[in-house]
């Protein structure tokens, strides 16, 4: 990434802090102004004390104290509190907006981008911006500094001034080979701690099916392994930078010497004096402390370079286009689904799952979709979910095309209750509210009654108060399908689609998800992709899918009596 779009991607939040980073400037300019002063007072006391003139000397050193403590407790500690404050609240910016595009990203980049990377992104990519950011700004203000004590030491001495040109310049040459070895490491870096999040991630939450597999062993040496490599490069990475750092440093003790022995000289030939010296005996440390800062900076701009690209995938849709929503804002629908001519594949080499598909799904029915594995069934709900689009076709909600709705609407008109529904980690009161916090307690009961979960979370020793824990693992299967239906039930949703329910269920639930479902049918469009047609052979309508198209419909007896394929698949069951 080259400077002009760093500088352009930080334009973007400098306006939100224009007032903090004036007045930090303006503090950090006072500081300098105070730096340049202290060496030469620092070599008007020596001079003065070296001529016997014993009290100007100590009245000289009280006015350094003064603006030491003027320095200290107003104009520097002002200045870097309010940069600090203005780098907290970019990152905070930084974060949410990644964190927020990542919401809109389509459904591919979940299925192409793991969690643990996405992680990283939204929150170490966001640090590290700020930080460098910071570890700028305080570069530029040991960089102003500099700049005044230099214009000094030119109108003092110009072989001084000529020393300090020529030191820059082998300092720059020197980066400017060395540091793309580093960005080139962190590049790599970055991409293993994203694979490390992911598994560390993956295996934190699958660790109960882990012990029960008995492979705990073999996934702590994979993930030993992967992290092993992450800091393998990490440390070859921190060998480059001491290697670096060390070089750096040597040349700067060669500045001291050099800078100290010519002002000795000088003192020597008559053409300087010992306040000169003093004061260089202070400036040329200021020097170095810049060279010191651009050596940290440079490293973390490296770092900071990828962050921004990574950052800037998300933030600027270099990888993958927003979802966009249409205008139409309609949450009273009756509920009928049509698919019109639907064409759509996955990818060209696997070819069309769907192929000019049509089906009509009435409202206020139960409708089971069935057929073998790897007909389309799933790709039905992932259309109708908007996860992916047609290649051809349109999908209809009350005649209106799915992509005219917005955001809102969309979301609040379908509902999906999966066989394993996504629970947060908290309280089941607080899933409820994470639709609207001010849903009252009656509400939330009335619909889990209907979901036929009410009476489970009564005899909690907590009742709504219960903690669920991550994934809702203390929760069957069952009970979280029925807390997923109540969720939909207060998010109002018109239709609500069953994708593969009660396939992995026991009797009890199997049941008690069947009443849930024959509860919802006068007032919702419910749609149910079943593999067990055990399960369904109450429904109103039962569509079977074969190799992409819809190729018989009707009860289960008129299937039963009257389609072998369906038949077939009924006795296998049985």
């Amino acid at each position: 990434m080259k400077f002009k779009e760093i500088i352009r991607f930080f334009k973007r939040y400098f306006k939100y802090e224009k007032k903090l980073l004036i007045k930090s400037f303006i503090f950090i300019f006072l500081s300098s102004v105070v730096g340049v002063i202290f060496g030469y007072l620092i070599g008007e006391a020596t001079q003065y004390a070296t001529n016997g003139h014993f009290f100007i000397a100590v009245l000289v050193l009280i006015v350094y104290l003064l603006l030491a403590l003027l320095d200290n407790l107003i104009f520097d500690r002002i200045g870097k509190i309010s940069i600090k404050k203005a780098c907290s609240n970019i990152m905070e910016r930084i974060s949410y907006e990644v964190y927020y595009k990542v919401g809109l990203l389509p459904a591919r980049a979940f299925e192409e981008k793991t969690s643990g990377e996405l992680i990283n992104r939204i929150v170490n990519d966001s640090s590290t911006i700020t930080e460098t950011f910071r570890q700028f700004i305080n570069v530029v203000t040991t960089l102003f500094t500099a700049l005044l004590i230099f214009i000094f030491v030119l109108f003092n001495s110009w072989i001084v001034a000529l020393e300090i040109l020529i030191y820059f310049v082998v300092f720059y040459l020197f980066s400017k080979k060395f540091l793309p070895l580093i960005k080139e490491s962190q590049k790599e870096i970055s991409a293993d701690k994203d694979k490390t999040v992911a598994e560390v991630n993956e295996t934190v939450r699958g660790i109960r099916e882990i012990r029960a597999l008995g492979i705990r062993k073999s996934i702590n040496a994979n993930v030993k392994k992967i992290i092993n490599i992450m800091f393998l490069k990490t440390k070859k990475q921190m060998v480059d930078e001491e290697n670096y750092y060390s070089i750096a440093f040597s040349l700067s003790a060669c500045l001291e010497v050099v800078v100290f022995v010519t002002c000795i000289i000088l003192i020597g030939l008559g053409k300087s004096d010992i306040s000169f010296f003093m004061a260089m005996t202070y400036y040329v440390y200021r020097f170095t402390f810049l060279v010191e800062w651009v050596m940290n900076l440079s490293s973390s701009v490296q770092k900071m370079r990828v962050a921004i690209e990574r950052v800037d995938e998300i933030l600027g849709n270099r990888l993958y286009k927003d979802e966009v929503f249409g205008d139409l804002h309609k949450t009273d629908i009756v509920g009928n689904i049509e698919f019109k001519n639907v064409t759509f594949a996955y990818s060209k080499e696997e070819g069309n799952v769907l192929e000019n598909f049509n089906l009509y799904l009435p409202s206020n029915k139960k409708i089971a979709i069935v057929g073998k594995s790897g007909q389309g069934k799933s790709t039905i709900f992932n259309l109708l979910l908007r996860y992916f689009k047609p290649n051809q076709g349109v999908i209809l909600i009350d005649d209106y095309p799915i992509e005219d709705f917005d955001e809102d609407a969309f979301h609040q008109n379908i509902a999906i209750i999966r066989q394993d529904p996504f629970i947060f980690n908290k309280t089941i009161l607080e899933n409820f509210h994470i639709l609207d916090p001010y849903l009252s307690l009656r509400k939330i009961r009335n619909a889990c009654k209907i979901a036929e979960i009410d009476d489970y979370i009564m005899s909690l020793p907590d009742k709504y108060d219960t903690k669920i824990g991550e994934g809702g693992v203390n929760l069957s299967g069952g009970q979280k399908q029925r807390l997923a239906i109540a969720r939909a039930l207060l998010k109002d949703s018109r239709i609500i689609l069953f994708d593969e329910a009660t396939s992995a269920l026991d009797n009890e639930n199997q049941s008690k998800i069947k009443q849930a479902i024959d509860n919802l049918v006068k007032d919702h469009t419910i749609i149910i992709v079943a593999h067990r047609l055990s399960t369904i052979i109450d429904a109103d309508i039962i569509y079977l899918i074969d190799n992409g198209k819809v190729v018989a419909s009707g009860t289960h007896k008129e299937l039963l009596k009257n389609n072998e394929i369906y038949k077939t698949l009924y006795n296998n069951e049985n």
